[in-house]
Formats: C-alpha cells, structure tokens, sequence
C-alpha cells in the first residue's frame, strides 16, 4: 500500500477552514480510500497534514490526473485555499513495510 502526505502551512487562524475545505474536496473527489486529516497537539503549529492510501503507484498517478482535469480542482485552489495557506507544502510518498 502505498500512502501519501502532504504537509501543508496554514494562515494563522484558518485551521478549522483549511480542514473543512479538505474534507469537502476528497468527497467532492468520490475517493473511497482511506484518508486522514492531522493537526498538531504539539510541536509546529499552523500546519495541517493528509494522508491518502492507494494501492499502487498507477492508482496514485492516475487519481490525481483524474481530479486535477476537473472544474471542482480549479474551484478548490482559486476559490479560497490559496487565501488560507502560505509558502507551499511537501509530498511524501510512503510504502506501507508489512
């Protein structure tokens, strides 16, 4: 299994929006994989992070295709995130060692 997160930094005062707005745009997506929304108890504040499962590295590369050619991706980006985040974010991809 193969997981991604992405870590991303957050305008002071907009954690609650950000994961609202995560949360609204993997249902929007239809991904029936698991997924997980982090924030901090500790350690560096103003970041939220997301892990999303997929089987394989193809399921990856093609879900996100899948999503990036759709209206609701471009909402998601010009309508507010890029108001409640700042300075980029990272993407890891993890193999699950089982």
């Amino acid at each position: 299994m193969l997981i991604n997160r992405r870590t991303f930094n957050v305008k002071r005062g907009h954690t609650d929006e950000v994961v609202a707005l995560l949360k609204a745009a993997v249902e929007q997506s239809g991904n029936t994989r698991a997924f997980r929304i982090y924030t901090p108890e500790t350690g560096s504040f103003e970041i939220v992070a997301v892990e999303l499962e997929y089987e394989s590295l193809e399921e990856y590369e093609r879900l996100w295709a899948e999503w990036n050619a759709t209206p609701e991706a471009a909402a998601f980006g010009e309508e507010k995130w890029y108001d409640l985040t700042e300075g980029g974010y990272t993407s890891e991809l993890w193999w699950l060692a089982e």
